[in-house]
């Protein structure tokens, strides 16, 4: 399985670093799950079976980038989409405006500015998109385009 959601895994090179903390995050992300799902979405609903089912997807999305990637000599933090701990830097389609945030967990004891929750409209349209990628966010103030202009994980996954 080497092509995964439109990115070739196989030809990845991630630093030594990134794919530490990838591996560091998979098993965070693992553990924490259930205890995501009773928290936020403690009853039944469509909207819970809908954050398990990303939960889900983004579990396998990682644990094929670690299976698949190769680690490089390289010190950079670029990795192929948005994960938890991304610094993803995106365009307005509207008026070409450029933002960044950081995705991050809802559990995360410090909150920096730019820093949005995966469990948010704009960290749910981003995770597990790539570079180049073009997502829409409805929001309270209405309907958004962006498109995704770089993508690298912070060295502090969640």
């Amino acid at each position: 399985m080497g092509i995964y959601g439109g990115v070739n895994l196989a030809k990845v090179k991630l630093s030594k670093t990134t794919f530490e903390n990838l591996v560091k995050h998979l098993v965070e992300i693992e553990e924490g799950k259930k205890k995501l799902l009773e928290e936020y979405y403690p009853e039944q609903s469509t909207e819970r079976n809908e954050i398990e089912m990303l939960v889900e997807d983004y579990i396998k999305r990682v644990e094929q980038l670690i299976i698949n990637a190769s680690k490089a000599q390289t010190t950079d933090n670029k990795i192929p989409f948005v994960t938890i701990g991304s610094e993803v830097e995106i365009q307005d389609l509207f008026d070409q405006e450029i933002f960044e945030y950081r995705i991050v967990s809802p559990f995360r004891s410090s909150v920096s500015a730019g820093d949005i929750s995966y469990l948010s409209p704009v960290g749910k349209a981003l995770l597990l998109k790539k570079v180049g990628d073009e997502i829409e966010v409805k929001a309270p103030g209405g309907l958004f385009r962006y498109k995704i202009k770089s993508i690298q994980l912070h060295g502090d996954c969640v």
